[in-house]
């Protein structure tokens, strides 16, 4: 079971994350290992650093809002938002807060991770598709032999939470580009129960949802890190 809490400076503690890091921070370390003289020449590895050490501060913003999703919500009782009192109200939007906060969080990092996997396998997704996403750099990494055994790993992930990623991202598009995610809950209930209070989603359905959703990012930047450890950057000037 994995330890989730919160340290004293408000961190959220989670096994897994902490492993990752781990990873992170060893590959960090091969990296500045491998600078030469001259700052030209580390061009490209600074890149690679920068971006790989971003990654620590992402996991963690990913797992305190997937935390505190689930905190606001177990502090909700009630069907309906006009049975709350006015605490447990304000419960029920901060949790709808992060947990909106969470899945828009989980395509962007995933997105972070797959312009990081461009960079560091020099892949050129770019000239494909100027506006890529993570997904889109992966099609292009089965074209890379060099990438075969990463790919491959990274493809039994995606496979395995491709319905609950799927789910996820129509709620961050429809987030994002059209009403929020709420509302659009809000009518479908609604229409369910013939009433005109407003019956909120299943909070518990929604949480396993996202919680798979974090698992597949968890999972694939561990796998990532596992592999790139073998596979540094070289020196030189781009």
């Amino acid at each position: 079971m994995l330890i989730r809490m919160i340290d004293d400076n408000g961190v959220v503690k989670d096994e897994q994350v902490e492993r990752i890091i781990g990873l992170i921070d060893r590959y960090c370390t091969k990296l500045r290992e491998n600078f030469q003289d001259g700052v030209e020449y580390n061009e490209h590895i600074y890149r690679i650093e920068a971006w790989a050490g971003g990654f620590k501060d992402s996991l963690n913003e990913l797992v305190q809002s997937r935390y505190m999703a689930r905190w606001f919500g177990q502090k909700v009782s009630k069907p309906f938002e006009e049975e709350m009192d006015q605490d447990e109200l304000a419960d029920y939007q901060c949790h709808v807060y992060f947990y909106k906060n969470t899945f828009v969080r989980i395509f962007s990092v995933l997105d972070k991770l797959g312009y990081f996997m461009n960079e560091l396998f020099m892949l050129r997704t770019e000239k494909v598709k100027p506006r890529y996403s993570f997904f889109t750099v992966l099609r292009q990494m089965s074209q890379a032999s060099y990438a075969a055994d990463l790919y491959s790993k990274l493809q039994r992930i995606k496979a395995e939470y491709k319905d609950p990623l799927n789910i996820l991202r129509k709620k961050r598009n429809t987030e994002i580009h059209y009403i929020n995610v709420e509302m659009l809950d809000d009518m479908q209930q609604t229409r369910k129960h013939f009433t005109s209070n407003s019956h909120i989603e299943d909070l518990d359905h929604n949480m396993m949802i996202l919680e798979q959703g974090c698992q597949m990012v968890l999972q694939t930047m561990e796998t990532v890190f596992e592999v790139c450890s073998d596979r540094l950057p070289t020196s030189r000037a781009r």
